[in-house]
């Protein structure tokens, strides 16, 4: 809470708790599909939470958004992606909580939230992609050996080949995949059991990002099953073939994705159930977001990176702390705040009234030039020499003129899109070859 309130989160409470969905549209959350929630447990959260409508991510990938989200700096701060070296500044939340006596874990097979790019700062437990985790986490590390072995000669290429075809013919992967959400959430529950002092936790669900899979339970709620065969060559059509995808395709595609949003929904719902049986609940500071967004064809755009558009920035979030406000305010919040609403107890606790006026998102320019403002009414999006205008009303974004925005509102986005930056060297040992495995164990790629 802010200085006038009281003490912050980090300093007053024993649990803060990082929920995070890779990919989560804002508009999933509250939402139904047949009569049915696909946020139950997030939505019961929310009633006794502050909560943001909608929230801003960064920008519209994991990229850009992770490191903004963990130190509280613009993501164009840092040189290139990824996080300096521990204990360099700016310090984590996870170090920052460290300081102050917390245990610290952190969940997430997302290759870009991986130690490789020193996201691990400050956690004690810290479970990635790497071979390290694993190794300890018995998850077919053989398979980083035999790529090892491979890489370089033709065999690679030959299985690049296979990998493909067996992606388009059969809905099958050859390379390792992302764990689902119920396997990190019972490693989640085991430390949080062995766990007696103050905690914190950051889990972050890759569920939601495509392949959109999710167990034949959860779909069966919503009335209909879909193969994983069927459902990851939806999938493959949004990374490698887009001129395919079918007026039938995209609801299908948007089907499965619901699907997903219940199962993460339904794994927070499992660490909510273990904090309330602790009678840790009210002890705690919960945070349920994402780090970007997911486009089913609006403006042309399926999946997300590298547009501002609100279907890839908009995100949930909410904020749930025992003495906290509990109201939903009717106004934007940028993400970049969390780590000062944890540990000064300000930041998005100083937005109740009415949410920000302006919040920046971007694409950092260690990849591309492109910056967005996002106004209560408006958007402006500045696209290398290209300067585009959007109009935000009854959650929906159409774009228009510049022309159309009043001069003295237009000067005030224009004003907030030129800022400087404070340049952090991060100096990440990562090799591009290296990179752009992680991009294409992600799907951006032919891997």
């Amino acid at each position: 809470m802010t200085a006038e309130d009281g003490p912050a989160p980090a300093d007053e409470l024993d649990n803060i708790v990082v929920l995070s969905a890779d990919s989560l549209r804002f508009d999933r959350v509250h939402a139904s599909r047949n009569g049915e929630p696909l946020t139950p447990n997030i939505d019961e959260l929310a009633e006794d939470a502050l909560e943001f409508t909608p929230g801003v991510a960064p920008g519209p990938s994991t990229r850009d958004s992770i490191p903004s989200m963990l130190t509280g700096c613009f993501s164009s701060d840092f040189d290139e992606y990824g996080l300096p070296t521990s204990r360099t500044g700016p310090l984590t939340i996870a170090e920052e909580l460290s300081d102050r006596g917390f245990e610290t874990a952190a969940l997430s097979h997302n290759n870009f939230t991986s130690r490789r790019y020193n996201i691990d700062r400050g956690f004690d437990f810290f479970d990635d992609v790497s071979e390290e985790a694993r190794k300890e986490n018995n998850r077919g590390a053989w398979r980083l050996y035999v790529r090892d072995l491979i890489e370089d000669t033709p065999l690679m290429s030959l299985s690049n080949t296979a990998n493909s075809l067996a992606m388009e013919y059969l809905g099958r992967s050859l390379y390792m995949r992302n764990e689902a959400a119920e396997g990190i959430t019972d490693r989640a529950l085991d430390w949080m059991a062995e766990t007696d002092d103050k905690r914190f936790l950051w889990m972050h669900y890759m569920d939601t990002h495509h392949p959109y899979l999710s167990p034949e339970r959860i779909q069966k709620k919503f009335g209909r099953t879909y193969s994983k065969k069927h459902i990851k060559q939806l999938s493959q059509k949004t990374r490698s073939r887009q001129d395919e995808i079918t007026d039938e395709d995209i609801p299908e595609m948007e089907y499965v994705y619901d699907c997903t949003v219940r199962y993460v929904d339904e794994q927070i719902g499992r660490i909510l159930d273990q904090l309330r049986a602790e009678g840790e609940l009210e002890n705690s500071m919960i945070v349920v977001t994402a780090d970007h967004g997911e486009g089913f064809g609006e403006f042309g755009k399926f999946g997300h990176a590298d547009q501002l558009w609100d279907t890839l920035v908009a995100v949930p979030l909410l904020i749930y702390h025992p003495d906290g406000p509990s109201t939903t305010v009717d106004g934007q919040a940028p993400l970049r705040l969390l780590k000062e609403s944890i540990v000064d107890g300000t930041g998005l606790f100083d937005l109740t009234e009415s949410g920000s006026d302006y919040v920046f998102t971007e694409v950092p320019d260690y990849r591309d030039e492109l910056r967005g403002v996002r106004g209560r009414k408006y958007k402006l999006i500045d696209r290398d020499t290209e300067l585009l205008a959007t109009k935000l009303e009854d959650g929906e974004e159409t774009t228009i003129e510049t022309e159309a925005i009043a001069e003295r509102t237009f000067e005030k986005l224009q004003n907030e899109l030129d800022r400087d930056f404070e340049r952090i060297s991060v100096g990440a040992d990562v090799d591009r070859e290296e990179f752009r495995d992680d991009l294409a164990a992600l799907g951006y790629l032919e891997e």
